[in-house]
């Protein structure tokens, strides 16, 4: 069973192609439902996330004590701190940081942890994105709360030169999946206003 996530801002369900959908129930507000998909050839559990750590968490502690997930897909919006990384850009990450602490602490020898990305499945999303004729840099990703983001720490971020896009959800995803043993597939791609008219069904189909 596959397990993909994604933030409010993007609707997977059509490229995905799933049948048979049914709403899980969950405690709290977590959105989650399974399904067959078509394009991945594999039932699936689509959780939706708003973005929040919080619900992050306790989603993926229901999942994985009701079922078994052998692979995530992480698809998600990244901020560019990069200007090489453009609109439709996938940005494939080869380390991924996260910092808790806010802005005004990181003179102060902030809270910073970060992990590689698995080799293996980043491989396997190079070769994918390639057949597929989308564009693509290898980059690093770095793990800050939304509230955070402004020019200001963009300009900050790109003046220290160590990371290419911002996402919030990625370090704690990536941790969680490191420490289960589930491989983690991150399909991360610069924001866009044309999301709808991309064709990502083909992309899923030779992902698995």
């Amino acid at each position: 069973m596959i397990l993909i996530i994604t933030t409010d801002e993007i609707n997977l369900k059509k490229h995905l192609q799933i049948k048979n959908v049914e709403k899980l129930n969950v405690i709290g507000q977590v959105d989650l439902i399974i399904g067959n998909s078509i394009s991945l050839k594999d039932e699936v559990i689509y959780f939706k996330s708003s973005g929040s750590k919080v619900e992050l968490r306790v989603g993926l502690k229901w999942i994985c004590k009701n079922y078994e997930i052998t692979s995530i897909i992480f698809f998600d919006y990244v901020s560019p701190i990069n200007n090489n990384l453009l609109e439709n850009h996938f940005i494939i990450p080869k380390k991924i940081t996260s910092i808790d602490d806010p802005p005004l602490e990181w003179s102060n020898n902030p809270l910073i942890d970060s992990l590689e990305a698995n080799i293996s499945a980043n491989s396997k999303i190079r070769k994918v994105i390639f057949e597929t004729n989308f564009d693509f840099l290898y980059g690093n990703i770095l793990s800050i709360d939304e509230q955070f983001i402004n020019e200001n720490i963009i300009n900050e971020l790109k003046n220290l030169g160590q990371f290419d896009a911002i996402n919030n959800l990625a370090f704690s995803l990536n941790k969680f999946a490191n420490e289960n043993n589930i491989d983690i597939y991150n399909i991360c791609i610069g924001k866009t206003v044309s999301m709808e008219k991309i064709k990502f069904k083909i992309l899923f189909e030779k992902l698995f």
